[in-house]
């Protein structure tokens, strides 16, 4: 084994990513020198929610996974293993690693690299600039962490997709290679008609390119995360249903809003009109 080097030209995220994940917000990720922006923290002013119309019907669905239709402990894809294992080899603090893995996941974004969600190849990438020598098993780690403790569809998941069998397009930031193994363990990959994710399209969520094979189709994209779900698809030409009862909301209060929204994915079937 190589020993520790010390990576002097690590940038410091610490701060940005406490702030992100603290408040399970949505971010604008821009490229400003090798920094990223974001917008700023102001008092956040909710859209009135009542009033919903019937949504009525579209030729395609796309929907977001994590949080939207399903609970996965493990969204972010850091199993713990990666982590003990790293700490073991250059005797660094678990935060410290995890403060490594989550800058390299910001500094990809702020360049719109699709990459930015590919965890596994974060990883490696990491573990090669510590010269810490360490192959993992991706599908033993996710038969290990995909159990019914840490991932599980939400209340009115099945019930949404049935509604609109047929029509429904995952649409998701994680890599098919984790996506596709949970909707299969949660049995519900038979209500999708394809998976949409960065290491197909080669964009992520927050590009509008990420639609393009549907651009000109009556569409609507359900989600949570407002950002990612709401901003990015309006401005794809979809309309969109934003399912925001996990928290998302967008750092600096509303620029646009959605054309419907509903608490949970249970309380947005009633707003899907006839199917």
């Amino acid at each position: 084994m190589k020993p520790y080097t010390k990576l002097s030209n690590h940038i410091n995220y610490t701060s940005l990513i406490r702030e992100i994940v603290s408040k399970r917000a949505s971010a604008v990720f821009l490229n400003e020198g090798g920094r990223l922006g974001v917008k700023s923290d102001k008092e956040i002013d909710h859209p009135y929610a009542n009033g919903n119309p019937s949504l009525g019907n579209f030729d395609i669905y796309t929907v977001d996974l994590d949080d939207t239709l399903f609970y996965n402990e493990y969204a972010m894809e850091v199993f713990p293993d990666y982590i003990i294992d790293i700490c073991n080899f250059t005797g660094l603090h678990p935060a410290q690693v995890k403060n490594l893995i989550y800058s390299e996941h910001y500094r990809r974004l702020s360049l719109g690299i699709y990459t930015a969600f590919d965890w596994e190849d974060i990883i490696y990438s990491v573990a090669k600039r510590l010269n810490v020598e360490k192959s993992w098993n991706l599908e033993e780690l996710q038969e290990k962490y995909y159990t019914p403790g840490n991932i599980f569809l939400l209340n009115g998941a099945i019930e949404f997709l049935k509604a609109i069998d047929g029509k429904a397009i995952a649409a998701t930031n994680g890599f098919s290679k984790y996506q596709l193994k949970i909707l299969t363990k949660l049995n519900v990959k038979q209500y999708f008609k394809r998976v949409l994710s960065p290491d197909i399209t080669h964009y992520t969520k927050g590009n509008i390119k990420f639609y393009s094979d549907y651009a000109d189709l009556n569409r609507i994209h359900v989600g949570d995360d407002y950002f990612f779900d709401v901003e990015i698809p309006l401005q794809s030409g979809s309309s969109t249903l934003w399912v925001y009862g996990s928290g998302k909301f967008p750092l600096g209060g509303f620029e646009i809003l959605p054309s419907a929204m509903a608490p949970d994915i249970n309380s947005a079937i009633r707003l899907l009109g006839n199917h």
